[in-house]
């Protein structure tokens, strides 16, 4: 019920909307009872019981409501006929029945836009969270788990608030006015009625207990196959290389089968709301139809009020057989909610309120640590970065390399030890205003061009993006093509090369006003002769960006300011290329491997 209330709180902005469908929804169940009351006086006309009462009053009031009905309609029947007098009530009848199927439409109308803004509402949120989440919180998740709960468990949502809207909203005003009809027809006879509600409503919560429970089952294992279905897609060549079919859909026929075992049982409990319902509320029908035999046989109830208590009654079984699946509806979607408000109401997001820097003079690593486990990434590591300089990272794979550069963007929690940025703590400064990067992992979107070079900096113009594009040398591969900066990538990228992508990815950097330019293994997709371009490039930013690179090709980081030799997660050596060549063995053997002498 927590998760139901959390969803309905997003119904906030949209009150205006709310009480106008609950206005809507009144007068459509008056109108309903209105045409289903006037099936009395019609039973009163065929029967002949209609008979004009002489101590009545002229005037209408709660109490003589049904008498002053009928003397109206005496008078018709006097003046018109009981031909003409019926025609007219079935007319009544009619009109009744236009104007609350009208109310009705209205109703649904009013009803989409709710629906809609709220999932719209809960999906920007969510991926708003999503996108704040700090990296560590973040892998706790699949990314095909992550998918699900933005695009499935929503789906849930969506029909658990219809579920909740008519919870709380439609089916309880009619109920609420064709039973405050009933205690007025005959307040006996609904009072008995109403012992079997609290019977009914302890047997649809038993049932539905167990629907929510493997409802979010289900839910995870849908997470579950999304997730095969990404990681198979992204490596859908190599698994074709690898010649392993069989095993892949032997794992995917298991999750395939699992998850339809569970919706069999998930459907089998919603299902069941319907016939269970319907089979409780006819059961109750029968036992009012005897008693209130009884009543019509030895007390002063007549015949025709009987029958039209009876259509009065038969009214309320609809709404209360929809609320039953509503219900159902509503304890399968929360479970939907649970997942959703894992994630919204998670604390690991990235801190707010942080300093935005532009200009530095140095940063200093101090005794920095991480530990991951029992082993040590990184192991009292001390050195300074100054600004405008260019740095290298070096080392073999695992030594640490990119786990240093991570500290600074903030994708790992520094065991012991501090960064400071002047005298700043790392952890009390905005780093994107600070630091953009360059991967081996290209971000490209389905965009065009100049969006994929400009998202850094989306005030850039067109002449600052050839700049930067003829900078890496990709400007004549742009130009060649029909439609040049405005040119449509695909997705990932896919029209283009993966040096082309690469050097995109460069652009977008340098069109970076933020100070820091980190580089990892940014040329690795690049042929030895854009390597030496791109390095020339990044040689000329010495006055004007901090870059920081890991590479692998120590033929392009010779002539950095300095180089951080990195060996098992220990800092060995740092200095420029001619001192590190003589002093430092683990420098020289990189060299060695590489065929590097200068």
């Amino acid at each position: 019920m927590k998760s139901t209330l959390r969803i309905l709180s997003f119904s906030k902005p949209y009150v205006f909307l709310v009480v106008l469908n609950s206005l809507l929804n009144l007068l459509s169940a008056l109108f309903s009872l209105f045409s289903i009351s006037l099936i009395i006086p019609i039973l009163g006309l065929l029967f002949g019981t209609i008979e004009p009462t002489n101590d009545l009053s002229d005037n209408l009031s709660f109490n003589n409501l049904k008498d002053f009905v009928y003397n109206r309609v005496y008078e018709l029947i006097l003046n018109s006929g009981h031909v003409l007098t019926l025609g007219i009530i079935c007319l009544f009848a009619i009109m009744c029945t236009v104007f609350k199927n009208a109310f009705r439409y209205l109703a649904l109308y009013t009803l989409t836009p709710i629906r809609n803004n709220i999932i719209r509402d809960i999906r920007k949120k969510l991926f708003n969270q999503i996108l704040k989440l700090q990296i560590p919180f973040f892998n706790k998740f699949k990314k095909g788990d992550l998918i699900s709960r933005v695009t499935n468990d929503l789906i849930e949502i969506e029909w658990s608030i219809m579920g909740v809207l008519e919870l709380f909203i439609k089916d309880p005003i009619t109920i609420l006015i064709f039973l405050s009809t009933l205690f007025y027809m005959n307040f006996k006879l609904t009072l008995i009625s109403l012992i079997f509600i609290p019977i009914t409503a302890l047997i649809i919560s038993s049932i539905s207990k167990s629907l929510k429970q493997k409802s979010k089952l289900s839910q995870f294992k849908f997470a579950s196959i999304v997730s095969l279905l990404e990681d198979y897609f992204t490596n859908i060549k190599l698994i074709k290389s690898l010649k392993e079919n069989n095993f892949i859909l032997s794992k995917f026929t298991d999750h395939n089968e699992s998850l339809k075992n569970i919706n069999n049982k998930v459907l089998w409990r919603k299902d069941l709301a319907s016939p269970l319902s319907e089979m409780l509320s006819t059961i109750v029908l029968v036992i009012i139809i005897w008693i209130g035999g009884n009543i019509v046989l030895n007390e002063n109830f007549d015949a025709e009020s009987f029958i039209g208590y009876l259509l009065v009654f038969s009214q309320i079984l609809p709404p209360a057989k929809s609320l039953t699946s509503a219900f159902y509806s509503v304890q399968k979607g929360a479970a939907a909610a649970d997942r959703i408000f894992e994630i919204l109401l998670s604390n690991k997001t990235e801190r707010t309120g942080l300093k935005n820097i532009k200009k530095f003079k140095i940063i200093s690593f101090k005794n920095v640590s991480v530990k991951y486990k029992d082993d040590y990434l990184l192991n009292d590591i001390n050195f300074n970065i100054e600004s405008n300089k260019r740095t290298a990272i070096v080392g073999e794979s695992g030594s640490g390399k990119t786990t240093l550069v991570e500290l600074l963007l903030k994708h790992h929690s520094i065991t012991s030890g501090e960064i400071k940025i002047d005298n700043n703590c790392i952890s009390e400064i905005n780093t994107k205003s600070l630091i953009s990067v360059v991967t081996q992992d290209i971000l490209i979107f389905n965009d065009t061009i100049f969006n994929n070079v400009t998202m850094t900096n989306p005030k850039s113009k067109i002449d600052d993006v050839k700049k930067v594009c003829k900078q890496v040398g990709i400007s004549s591969m742009i130009d060649s093509l029909s439609e040049k900066y405005e040119t449509i990538i695909g997705s990932g990228g896919i029209n283009l090369s993966g040096g082309e992508k690469q050097k995109i990815s460069l652009a977008r950097a340098l069109l970076s006003e933020n100070p820091i330019l980190i580089l990892d293994e940014p040329t690795s997709a690049l042929d030895s002769d854009s390597d030496k371009v791109i390095f020339e490039q990044i040689n000329k930013l010495n006055t004007k960006k901090t870059v920081i690179t890991i590479t692998h090709k120590l033929k392009s980081v010779i002539d950095f300011d300095n180089t951080i030799v990195l060996s098992q997660g220990k800092l060995i050596s740092q200095g420029n290329h001619n001192f590190l060549s003589k002093n430092c063995s683990e420098y020289k053997k990189l060299c060695d491997i590489k065929k590097i002498n200068k």
